[in-house]
C-alpha cells in the first residue's frame, strides 16, 4: 500500500486545477491576512500545488512554500516562479524558510497523529516572528477518519491516514509560546479555522 507523499504526486494536478479556484479561498483569509504587516513574510506550510501561495502574492504578502510533495511543488513552481518552494517535512526542522510574520497551514495536520501534534506547532513556532500569527484548519472530529484515509486510483490503493482534531487537543499541543486566539469564520460546517499567536510583542 502507498502511503501519504504517493498519494498526494499522484493527485498533485487535480488539487491544482480545484485549489486555484477563487471559490476554494478559505472565507476567513480577509480577516487573518489584516492582522499581519504589509508586505509581510507569510510561510504556506504543507502548501501542495501552491494556490494558497498565488492568493498571498496577489494579496501584496512574500509567501514561502513548504511541501513534503515534489509533484505538488513542480506544479507550485511553474504557477508561481517568483515564489520561493521548499521540499520538507513539517515535523522536521526547516530553517531554510527564515522567519516569518505568519504561517497558514490549511488542512496540513490532518495527516499528523496527536502525538505528534506538540511537535508540529513547536516547528512552527520555530518559524514564526514574536507577535507572528498562525492560521490552522483542522477537520472537525477526532481520531482517524477511514473513509478518508484509504483510497484506490488506477488500480493503487494509498492510505493518507486523514486525521480529525478538536479544539481541545489543539489547545493541549500548542506548547507554551503559542496562544489560540479564537475560532475563525468557515464556509463548510465539517472545517474548523483556528487563529493563533505567537506570544510576544505584538505586532499590529
Amino acid at each position: 500500500m502507498l502511503g501519504c507523499k504517493d498519494f498526494y504526486d499522484k493527485t498533485a494536478a487535480s488539487w491544482a486545477e480545484k485549489g486555484y479556484q477563487d471559490a476554494a479561498e478559505p472565507v476567513c483569509m480577509d480577516e487573518f491576512c489584516a492582522l499581519l504587516p504589509a508586505g509581510g513574510r507569510v510561510l504556506d506550510l504543507c502548501c501542495g500545488t501552491g494556490y494558497e501561495s498565488f492568493r498571498l502574492r496577489r494579496r501584496g504578502f512574500q509567501p514561502v512554500g513548504l511541501d513534503f510533495s515534489g509533484e505538488s511543488l513542480a506544479i507550485a513552481r511553474e504557477k508561481n516562479p517568483d515564489v520561493p518552494f521548499f521540499q520538507g517535512n513539517m515535523l522536521e526542522p526547516y530553517p531554510q524558510v527564515g522567519q516569518v510574520d505568519g504561517i497558514i497551514c490549511i488542512a496540513g495536520l490532518v495527516h499528523v497523529e496527536n502525538q505528534d501534534l506538540p511537535l508540529a506547532f513547536r516547528r512552527m513556532s520555530e518559524a514564526l516572528k514574536p507577535g507572528g500569527y498562525l492560521l490552522v484548519s483542522v477537520r472537525y472530529g477526532t481520531g482517524r477518519m477511514e473513509e478518508r484515509s484509504v483510497t484506490e486510483i488506477d488500480g493503487q490503493t494509498y492510505d493518507r491516514n486523514f486525521i480529525a482534531h478538536n479544539e481541545e487537543e489543539l489547545r493541549s499541543s500548542i506548547g507554551e509560546d503559542l496562544v489560540l486566539v479564537r475560532e475563525l469564520p468557515s464556509d463548510m460546517k465539517i472545517w474548523a479555522y483556528y487563529l493563533l499567536q505567537k506570544i510576544g510583542e505584538v505586532s499590529v
